[in-house]
């Protein structure tokens, strides 16, 4: 019984991977996703037995228990790690201002004093509420406040 319950989710996972296949054929920016992912021995082919190798593999960081069954907390967990790991590389990317894949606490000090930077919209080498409430909303709009912010920098230096 449990043999058949692995073969049948074995099989319903390579359904699944088909339909996946396809479905990201059809999207933008996803295409070939699962042709990278799967193709074992990068050859740019996708052969059935990589493809079932790759379900495998994929079902088997899901069951964490290693019951050979993938219970609805164990698929939720899998999902949660996932999106945490999607997030992390994110962030990571935002602060890792050198490019190296890592962040250093150079990198994190330096982010702390751009920050300051920009909150502190008088200059006075402090930042008061007020100023937390409009560089707050300056760092929102992300790279606009930035650049508004090195323009007014740079008229300042210039009346030097």
């Amino acid at each position: 019984m449990k043999k058949t319950s692995i073969i049948f989710i074995a099989a319903a996972s390579v359904a699944a991977m088909a339909s996946t296949a396809v479905l990201a054929q059809d999207r933008q920016g996803r295409q070939g996703q699962l042709l990278k992912r799967a193709d074992a021995n990068k050859d740019g082919k996708l052969t059935l037995e990589e493809l079932v190798n790759q379900a495998s593999t994929r079902f088997d960081k899901a069951d964490s228990n290693k019951d050979g069954e993938i219970s609805v907390e164990e698929m939720a967990d899998r999902i949660q790690r996932q999106r945490d790991e999607r997030r992390a590389a994110r962030m990571l990317e935002r602060m890792d201002f050198n490019g190296d894949g890592k962040v250093t606490k150079d990198e994190i000090e330096n982010r702390a004093k751009k920050r300051f930077a920009l909150m502190d919209r008088n200059d006075d080498g402090f930042v008061e509420k007020s100023e937390m409430r409009k560089g707050h909303k300056g760092m929102r709009r992300g790279q606009r406040g930035e650049r508004r912010h090195k323009r007014r920098h740079s008229r300042n230096r210039d009346e030097l």
